[in-house]
């Protein structure tokens, strides 16, 4: 009896996740068709593949990296799809070609790190849980923040050391200057930049946060007029604990109809 719930449990979790990919990729079908071919791949379910790139693209590897104040690092890239395709999904690579994977997360920047040697930093499209990064683009550190980011391929290999996104600290240590931060809404949509403020995908991944804004040395004055940074600052902090909360809630109320469909 108790085998029979465990499996009845158990069973409808590949279906749902099955049809979880077929709605997005018919929700994004529209946005990437025309940039690519849509195609279902064994195994892997719906997937898309750009037609409009150069031999030898691979994600992440046309743009820039800009500095957020909310969430770091942000790629902007250079393809009429890097908005969706490089910021939700997964990348995969099948027969020497990149196949992008729906996926309805957003993030900043979804890429592993890695120090390849001294003053250098590589970045590959963040794999599958328990397969390794492929990919992999490099520069010199101190060139990271520069417009364009002059991004050389780097050799698949398994003696890449990851690592944390680097912090401006590092950045200027090695020479480089960091440019002056934007805010997230100015690169991402409102709906995109809500969604991390629900769901902070570097905590997600495990990945220490850098420290993005100092704490001030002294209290912050009253304001006399117009709010300041640091009033703006407080007030994206205290918005972010209420979408915190509020993500929090309707996750709890999705696991209780999820429950009651089981019973």
């Amino acid at each position: 009896m108790r085998r029979r719930l465990f499996l009845s449990i158990l069973l409808p979790v590949p279906a749902l996740a099955q049809d979880l990919r077929q709605a997005l990729a018919l929700q994004f079908r529209a946005e990437l068709e025309p940039f690519g071919v849509w195609e279902e791949l064994p195994g892997l379910g719906p997937a898309w593949r750009p037609d409009q790139v150069p031999d030898g693209w691979r994600p992440f590897s046309t743009g820039r990296w800009r500095w957020t104040r909310e969430a770091g690092w942000y790629w902007q890239g250079d393809p009429p799809f890097s908005a969706l395709a490089e910021h939700r999904g997964r990348w995969r690579q099948v027969a020497g070609r990149w196949w992008w994977l729906p996926g309805s997360r957003f993030d900043p920047a979804p890429v592993a790190w890695a120090a390849p040697g001294p003053g250098r930093i590589a970045w590959a499209p963040l794999p599958s849980v328990g397969e390794p990064a492929v990919g992999w683009s490099v520069v010199p550190l101190e060139e990271l923040p520069l417009l364009p980011v002059p991004a050389r391929p780097l050799p698949d290999g398994d003696g890449l050391r990851q690592r944390a996104p680097p912090d401006p600290a590092e950045i200027e240590a090695a020479g480089g200057r960091l440019p002056e931060p934007v805010p997230l809404a100015s690169l991402a949509t409102a709906e995109d930049v809500r969604a991390w403020y629900a769901t902070d995908s570097r905590s997600v991944r495990g990945i220490g946060t850098p420290t993005f804004r100092p704490p001030p040395s002294s209290p912050t004055p009253a304001p006399s007029g117009p709010a300041g940074a640091d009033d703006a600052w407080q007030a994206f902090e205290r918005q972010r604990r209420l979408d915190l909360l509020d993500a929090e809630r309707r996750r709890e109320l999705d696991r209780e109809r999820d429950r009651d469909r089981l019973r």
